[in-house]
């Protein structure tokens, strides 16, 4: 077990004899849907472009579909410019695709129900994703869903593209944090060297995926920083949609924000809290974790999910409630 979900139980996906159910399903295929989750991140859009780019060059019809904004700092990958906003009624599909998904009801309103969406597959790595598709390749150990994406390109027989290698890059570099985090391996790595052989210029990706931040980013940042608490080993930041409209800036902008929080020396788990910008009370709350706690599992009694050391969830409430109910699950989980 990779060493971002040991320790986590979860299902026998059986990704080895998923992976060609997926490889059959899309070989038959003529018409395809590729989403993934609302809100996209570098994952989840990386994965999905890169099935999109290499179905498109066999000839087959494809349509992205993502209701919302993608994520600023991916937004340079191939067939990044050409993602639907919205499906129209009546169309139909051989099969649909979902990538990085974790639930159904995370996908966007405008996902056909059967039988216009065809037979619908489900790529994950989260050990906690629902077996919500006709076929479930998930496979847990794996560094991102680009992995996955990379193996399906193989066993349908098509050669590498440097567009598609890029987007499966991508989507290894958000997810393990440029080779940072624990789920970096031996296999993700050697997956890298074969997209560099396929034309992915590392500098260039990292530049693009890091070090391009627009500058409303780097002001919210500063806004953010000054709610840092740090309660032991737990630490704290609070993202109000008044920082965000002061800072002419949206939630895309707050990714990557909680590991300034996990950073501090000493710190075991990090939370971010955001405050609902639809009115509702449901304060979204990000976990990151050093590795001692499961942060999976306090996010799943709370109806989220995602791996040992990164997750989230929803919680309804004001803000002085949830903070402490997560202080005190993290506390008891410290403990």
């Amino acid at each position: 077990m990779k060493a971002v979900n040991k320790g986590v139980k979860g299902r026998d996906w059986q990704p080895s004899k998923n992976l060609p159910r997926a490889v059959r399903a899309l070989r038959s295929a003529r018409r395809v849907l590729v989403t993934m989750h609302r809100g996209p991140d570098g994952d989840a859009l990386g994965s999905a472009l890169a099935l999109a780019c290499a179905l498109r060059e066999m000839g087959r019809e494809v349509v992205v579909y993502n209701p919302d904004e993608l994520p600023y700092n991916f937004q340079f990958l191939p067939g990044a410019d050409s993602v639907a906003r919205a499906i129209a009624p009546d169309e139909a599909f051989d099969v649909t695709i979902a990538t990085d998904a974790g639930a159904y009801d995370r996908l966007g309103p405008d996902v056909p129900q059967p039988p216009r969406r065809g037979k619908l597959l489900n790529l994950d790595h989260h050990i906690t994703t629902e077996p919500f598709g006709d076929i479930n390749y998930v496979d847990p150990e794996a560094a991102s869903v680009g992995i996955l994406a990379y193996k399906i390109i193989k066993g349908l027989g098509h050669s590498l593209s440097a567009d598609a290698a890029t987007c499966i890059y991508a989507s290894i570099l958000a997810d393990t944090g440029c080779f940072r985090y624990s789920s970096t391996d031996p296999e993700c790595l050697r997956i890298a060297a074969v997209l560099l052989e396929a034309g992915v210029d590392p500098w260039e990706m990292t530049v693009r995926v890091y070090e391009m931040q627009p500058l409303a980013r780097m002001r919210l940042l500063a806004e953010v920083l000054q709610t840092l608490e740090v309660h032991g080993k737990l630490a704290t930041i609070t993202i109000t949609n008044e920082m965000m409209a002061r800072t002419g800036t949206h939630l895309d902008l707050t990714d990557g924000f909680i590991n300034y929080a996990r950073s501090v020396d000493g710190v075991e788990v990090a939370a971010s809290f955001r405050e609902p910008a639809d009115g509702s009370r449901g304060w979204r709350v990000s976990f990151r974790s050093r590795g001692r706690v499961d942060v999976a599992t306090i996010a799943q009694k709370f109806g989220g999910g995602g791996h040992r050391n990164a997750a989230g969830c929803t919680i309804q409430g004001d803000q002085a409630s949830v903070r402490a109910r997560i202080a005190e699950e993290i506390e008891r989980a410290l403990a």
